[in-house]
């Protein structure tokens, strides 16, 4: 890229990946904090949508922001600034070009990513007048050992793997176990199957009859040589009887035995303590945080030009 300034990427190439990667190496060392990109995303794309805003200087990426979106209202942020180019506005113009984007697909909030431990994250997100709404501990598994003592598996439970004929279940599913409306619920599910390594499978209970119950739902992502677990919900009336672990365990067996990962990895909330709990005594450990800002944005109508 000759032309310095922001420009909107809707696939990065290999080039520019390597720069991006380079350019997170230098500042989550500068930082000492471990920033949160979704290379999957970067990397992976199969819709038409802007999912990076780079800023050049020299020829060379000194700016990033990726734009992450998991349903129609709303888009997740993060990004970096080169140390030596910082002070210098350039994050701002990354936002702004973000905003522009988030309007014009009638989005009404944009949510920055920030490391807990990044100073700078945490006052532009002040700054911008984003508002703090929760945070995530990001947890790795110590071990495939210790996970393999976690507990026994369950003949009763079963895991499969979904298909998009079982976009409905898979709503239905989001919607009871994150409290979501059911539009959001469908974006979440449909916006899944649009990234090639994410992997949505059905936990299935049998029944006395023979026949297969849904009674929760868990994805997984390889990025990066590990294995990441999300989505993972079971249906409310099916709560507190031991489902969970019963489901997880199943989960970190599949990954060790078909997925060739070398670890695991999950988010969970911070204040969900059974969860946290939960995944703890699987052989997770904390590795970070990450705390989330939202910044309403005004409403948008799509560009006609």
């Amino acid at each position: 890229m000759n032309q310095d300034g922001v420009h909107a990427f809707k696939r990065l190439d290999t080039q520019q990946l390597a720069a991006i990667r380079q350019l997170a190496d230098l500042c989550n060392e500068y930082d000492r904090i471990i920033l949160k990109l979704n290379w999957e995303m970067l990397q992976h794309r199969k819709d038409d949508a802007i999912i990076a805003f780079l800023s050049y200087a020299g020829g060379q990426v000194v700016g990033f922001l990726g734009l992450y979106q998991f349903q129609s209202s709303e888009a997740e942020a993060s990004g970096m600034v080169h140390p030596q180019y910082r002070r210098k506005g350039i994050f701002g113009k990354l936002v702004r070009a973000a905003q522009e984007e988030c309007v014009r697909r009638n989005m009404g909030k944009l949510i920055f990513i920030c490391e807990r431990n990044s100073a700078s994250g945490r006052a532009y997100a002040k700054s911008a007048g984003a508002r703090y709404s929760f945070s995530e501990y990001w947890m790795q598994l110590g071990g495939w050992t210790e996970a393999a003592h976690s507990g026994t598996l369950d003949a009763g439970i079963a895991l499969r793997e979904a298909q998009a004929s079982d976009i409905e279940i898979l709503t239905r599913l989001s919607a009871d176990g994150f409290g979501m409306d059911e539009a959001d619920a469908r974006d979440y599910v449909q916006a899944s199957f649009q990234t090639r390594s994410d992997t949505a499978y059905i936990a299935e209970l049998r029944q006395e009859n023979g026949e297969a119950l849904p009674i929760g739902k868990i994805h997984v992502m390889l990025e990066e040589g590990e294995a990441f677990i999300s989505g993972f919900c079971i249906s409310s009336q099916h709560r507190k009887q031991g489902y969970g672990r019963r489901v997880l365990q199943h989960m970190l067996h599949l990954i060790r035995e078909q997925h060739e990962a070398a670890g695991a990895a999950l988010e969970v909330a911070v204040e969900n303590e059974n969860a946290l709990g939960l995944y703890t005594s699987c052989g997770f450990r904390i590795r970070n945080a990450n705390d989330y800002y939202d910044l309403d944005l005004p409403a948008g109508k799509p560009r006609t030009e």
